[in-house]
């Protein structure tokens, strides 16, 4: 095997002159590899050393082939593959052969026996990536799946057993199996061509055998003939476009906020998520059956422009993925080609990051690399030092084109010999030679920030070295003698980070102090302060600033530039650097928390990364004010007059013209939300359009601003991890208040006022823009338990004026994206009822429903109709548990008529039944409820339980006719209404309203008042009520002088004997009504008829009466 190489090494620190890349044929060979200098090494080498560079060193790994495999090698006449598994095997496919070995012995130097197996018959090729070896059940020899192109699955529960499989069909409708890997022990992953997902799952109890679950149905992006179709009408073309080719198949296990899945396949996929990028570039992720389809060509030409790579119309610019790895446990490295013409076409590496069903293009850097051929694109391993690029031809460990160096590329030129495969094992990147079979290959030289871990908001770490940091002129020595204190250290440490000396910043690093404390440790304060100084030092390139910075004070943001835009650059290259730093020497790992000025606490990522989001809005703010924006002078001026009242000497130079508002603002880049907060509170014009379009410039500019900080701050959770966001300041000068009074301002005045319909439309759309980033800026409050009514009234301030003005639209959008249900609810039941139900099935976790109900009900009417209607049939349980839940008997009623909806009769007689009983303060409800019940038992089944509620709600039924029997003047007298509404009476206060009546009544009267007694149910009590009635009947009539010639006649014109009579007539039961006559004539009341013998005679005399009748009917 002959290499050449190609390249070069460039330290920041050494003269920038560039260089002319070219290859340069060295023309080592194996035999003659200890005859060069370049092959001293003080590293102890496992094998031989077939290549050495200062930059990489490739040598042999492991046992030497077996003669099965260099023979098959040496003379086999097709296409041969070749893979490398981490279970410590490899193997070869030729033709239908399958040659399994393992990579290393217990014996070094004795090659091991291959197993040989022989995969299904096909019309196709068979190559290695449709083949798997893995450990089963802590087996001893690795179990084998192979499959051929057309979709037969062969199965072998050991390679031991050549002889012994299973095969299976996987019904692919003709589409062409692509890539097979391994998510777990027995599951694996088939991709097709058109990307349907197959997952195969081995099972070794009984019979071996591997069963096949498609996914989705066969089609696939192209939904399209599948390949043999294709081949019976036009012969052997390509099965598929080449935009939408397979590129690579990853299994994520770290994805946050996975998308919902059903139980089962919850248990089966775990939380695994599964990633389909094809070349288009497309990406598919999958968990179980749902997949979420990304289309990446979008973010990936904005990421080229947000790191200046790409000019011109980006629409028209041709990218391709080549190659696909999993960064992290979620998170993807996907190298990308651009262009469409072969000679110019530029690799790319992009970082995108998983997070539940999205996908983001966090960063994207170029790469230095040969120009890929059309017929073999590279491939890539993501490595700690560099990307290592690899085709069939050459291996390549690249750099950044701004790096100033040169790539290293080593071709293979040796006869016959070729890479045919790579794979990271356990992180060492191995290589198989046709001619040498398995490599190592040893990078040399590990920069401290890789291509693939390029710092926030830069396009590659070259560009750190670039432009007039001052910085790099800072002898760390120098500083390191005048460190008297931890920030001192700490910044010695960061110089000779920078200086890529990274045993003494690595040293520095450790004796910096262990946090002590969860809060308000010392590192934690120190690396803030040296972060605050860092974004707020003054300009080394600017005079007017020179005198005012101190001599001894380290600088470590200043930069020489003169020009606002760059020195904030150079800052940001700094900061940039520093987070690089913490990083690398494990300094991130050890913060805690913070205290703000508030008193209340703050993660101290959380605080750093604040201050990278301030310096991004602060650059954003300066780029707006260069291109024009005339309102954020008087910002500027306000702002930077603020800053000068606690610094004489700034106000001095203000004054006099040697500072401008502008460099005082630009350069204090930690003060950008006092800045801000000065450009919101800018009083508004009198005019009412003047005012308007000052209205929608602050708008626009401060909905840009804020954006590029969000952003960044996504970029850090990508980079850093999530870190928990700190609840924004309150106080009086604080942004976020300040915002939400020019968000008011505008949309209820500037907007109503302006006369331009245009203008105002922007005006509003702008307002909407900043109401989105103000409730998000706001959404820590949400969690709090002391601020969380704060957080809803500020929402609801924020979107309650889009009601108001009619902009209902902008209003149920936001309210749906910050989850005000309430105001979704207001809205939506006044003018869209099929909007409410679709954003009820939608936040039906989130109490959407019960907050409906609650809006309904209250308002009575056709609302409670609707509620129990519609509503109720659509979510019957949660209603049914609501009402049941509230105290408001009079909801209960309506409770029992969802339950009636549910045809639950029996349960809603019951719940009636008994709320008619507890009934005490509406008749009319006390008859609704109860007539409701009854309905109820006769639509029931008739069994002891609906007899006894029935006979309760008679009951109820019985005294609210009693209530409306009682005599006119009666109800008149105790002030109940005869047509409104009254208090339900107990049966005994009813009695004892005719037992002391004030005015004549008859006998129908007191007939009532019996029958009220009936619901008395203590039979005491009972008695005793009836004597009192009889006793009042009788004193109703005038006893004084009655005809005692005619008895007969004196009783049928007493009240007390024709009540007597009617009883008697109406069925009623006297032995038991009738008091006996020994009870009257001993009550207290009848005390002084009792002493006049007419009396006792004729009452006897009645009585006997009584008795004669009752014997003759006997």
């Amino acid at each position: 095997m002959e290499f050449s190489n190609t390249g070069g090494m460039r330290s920041p620190f050494s003269p920038r002159v560039k260089s002319v890349a070219g290859r340069r044929p060295i023309g080592l060979n194996s035999s003659k590899k200890n005859q060069s200098s370049l092959l001293q090494s003080t590293e102890q080498q496992s094998g031989d050393v077939i290549y050495k560079s200062p930059s990489m060193t490739i040598e042999t790994y492991g046992a030497p082939l077996p003669v099965m495999v260099t023979e098959t090698l040496a003379f086999a006449s097709g296409d041969v593959s070749v893979r490398m598994s981490p279970c410590g095997w490899c193997w070869l496919v030729a033709g239908r052969r399958i040659l399994a070995w393992p990579r290393e012995t217990s014996t070094p130097g004795v090659p091991t026996a291959a197993r040989e197996l022989t995969l299904p018959q096909t019309d196709l090729a068979h190559k290695a990536d449709l083949v798997m070896l893995f450990y089963e059940d802590d087996a001893q020899m690795p179990s084998c799946v192979g499959v051929s192109p057309e979709g037969v699955v062969r199965y072998w529960a050991s390679v031991g057993v050549e002889g012994t499989y299973s095969d299976s069909v996987c019904e692919l409708a003709g589409q062409e199996c692509e890539r097979l890997v391994l998510a777990r022990p027995s599951m694996l992953l088939l991709a097709t061509t058109t990307c349907t997902l197959v997952r195969i799952t081995t099972s070794r109890d009984g019979r071996a055998g591997a069963r096949c679950q498609v996914l989705r149905p066969a089609g696939g992006w192209l939904g399209g003939i599948g390949r043999r179709v294709s081949l019976l009408f036009f012969g052997n073309m390509p099965a598929h476009p080449d935009t939408q080719k397979l590129v690579g198949v990853v299994v994520l296990e770290g994805v946050t906020d996975l998308p919902p899945v059903s139980a089962e396949e919850a248990e089966e996929c775990g939380n695994e998520v599964v990633a389909l990028v094809a070349s288009g570039p497309v990406l598919q992720l999958w968990r179980g059956s749902h997949v979420q389809e990304h289309q990446l060509r979008r973010p990936l030409t904005e990421a080229l422009a947000r790191a200046h790579l790409a000019q011109g119309d980006l629409s028209s610019l041709e990218l391709t993925a080549l190659d696909v790895h999993a960064y992290g446990p979620s998170a993807l490295l996907l190298l990308v080609a651009i262009g469409s013409r072969t000679p110019d076409t530029r690799l790319a590496l992009a970082h995108i990051s998983i997070e539940g069903a999205d996908a983001r293009v966090t960063s994207l850097c170029p790469l230095r690399a040969p120009v890929p051929r059309e017929d073999e694109p590279p491939r890539c391993l993501p490595l700690s030092a560099a990307p290592l690029l690899y085709c069939s031809s050459y291996v390549s460990l690249s750099t950044p084109p701004s790096g100033g160096g040169e790539s290293e590329v080593i071709e293979v030129r040796g006869e016959g010999d070729r890479i045919l495969g790579a794979a990271l094992v356990a992180a060492a990147p191995l290589l198989f030679s046709r001619k040498h079979g398995v490599l190592l290959l040893r990078p040399h030289l590990r920069t401290h920030k890789t291509v693939i871990d390029s710092p926030l908001d830069s396009p590659c770490p070259s560009d750190m070295y670039e432009g007039n940091l001052s910085l790099y002129e800072i002898d760390p020595h120098e500083v390191s003698a005048l460190a008297t204190d931890l920030c001192g250290r700490l910044k010695t440490a960061f110089l000779f980070h920078v200086r890529r000396d990274p045993a003494v910043g690595r040293a520095l690093a450790e004796l910096l102090p262990r946090a002590d404390t969860d809060v308000d440790a010392a590192i934690d304060r120190a690396v803030l302060s040296v972060a605050e100084d860092m974004l707020d030092d003054v300009p080394a390139g600017d005079p007017r600033w020179r005198v005012r910075g101190s001599a001894v004070r380290v600088a470590l943001g200043s930069s020489a530039a003169l020009q606002a835009s760059a020195q904030l650059r150079d800052k940001q290259r700094a900061f940039s650097l520093f987070l690089d730093f913490l990083r690398a020497h494990g300094i991130l790992r050890r913060f805690g928390k913070i205290t703000r000025d508030d008193g209340s606490t703050e993660c101290t990522l959380s605080a750093l990364c604040g201050l990278g989001a301030r310096l991004a809005g602060m650059r954003a703010l300066q780029r707006r004010h260069a291109a024009g924006a005339p309102l954020l002078d008087a910002a500027l001026q306000a702002s930077a007059a603020d800053d000068a009242e606690d610094d004489p000497e700034l106000s001095e130079a203000l004054a006099s013209g040697a500072l401008s508002a502008a460099d005082v603002c630009w350069r204090r880049v930690t003060r950008l939300p006092q800045l801000l907060a000065a450009l919101a509170r800018l009083p508004p014009s009198a005019d009412p359009r003047a005012a308007a379009l000052n209205a929608q410039q602050a708008l626009d500019i401060l909905a840009n601003v804020m954006s590029e900080m969000h952003s960044w701050a996504g970029q850090w959770t990508a980079w850093a991890g999530p870190v928990p966001r700190p609840a924004p300041s309150l106080g009086a000068h604080a942004l976020l208040p300040a915002l939400i009074q020019l968000h008011t301002r505008a949309v209820t005045q500037c907007a109503r006022n302006c006369p331009d319909a245009a203008l105002r439309a922007q005006v509003l759309e702008g307002a909407a823009a900043l109401a989105d980033l103000a409730l998000v800026e706001a959404e820590p409050l949400r969690i709090g338990a002391r601020t969380g009514r704060l957080y809803e009234k500020m929402r609801n301030d924020i979107l309650q004026p889009y009601v108001d003005e009619g902009q209902i639209e902008r209003a149920l959008v936001l309210a749906e994206k910050f989850r005000h249900l309430q105001l979704l609810v207001d809205v939506c039941v006044e003018r869209d009822l099929p909007r409410l139900y679709a954003y009820i099935d939608k936040f039906l976790e989130e109490g959407m429903a019960e907050i409906a109900f609650d809006r309904l009900l209250s308002a009575g009417g056709p609302k409670a109709a609707l509620a129990i209607r519609e509503l109720g049939e659509r979510q019957s349980a949660r209603l049914s548990a609501w009402l049941s839940a509230r105290s408001d008997r009079g909801l209960l009623a309506l409770h029992q008529l969802s339950r009636i909806r549910d045809r639950t009769t029996d349960a809603a007689a019951r719940s009636l039944a008994n709320a008619a009983a507890h009934e005490r303060s509406s008749l009319r409800r006390l008859r609704t409820l109860a007539s409701l019940s009854k309905l109820c038992t006769l639509a029931g089944d008739d069994d002891p339980t609906s007899a006894e509620t029935r006979r309760q709600v008679e009951e109820r039924l019985t005294l609210a006719e009693l209530h409306d029997a009682m005599p006119r003047e009666l109800r008149a007298h105790h002030g109940i209404s005869d047509t409104e509404d009254c208090r339900v009476l107990d049966p005994e206060e009813l009695v004892q309203m005719y037992i002391d009546a004030p005015m004549p009544l008859n006998e129908l009267d007191y007939k009532q008042a019996l029958d009220l007694t009936e619901l008395v149910p203590d039979m005491e009590r009972r008695d005793e009520l009836r004597l009192r009635v009889w006793c009042a009947c009788i004193r109703q009539d005038d006893w004084s002088s009655p005809q005692m010639d005619a008895p007969d006649r004196e009783l049928s014109q007493k009240i007390f004997f024709r009540l007597v009579d009617l009883v008697h007539i109406m069925g009623g039961d006297l032995e038991l009504l009738l008091p006996p006559v020994e009870d009257i004539l001993t009550a207290p009341e009848l005390a002084e008829l009792v002493s006049d013998p007419r009396f006792h005679y004729l009452l006897k005399y009645g009585y006997e009466c009584v008795d004669t009748d009752r014997d003759m009917q006997e």
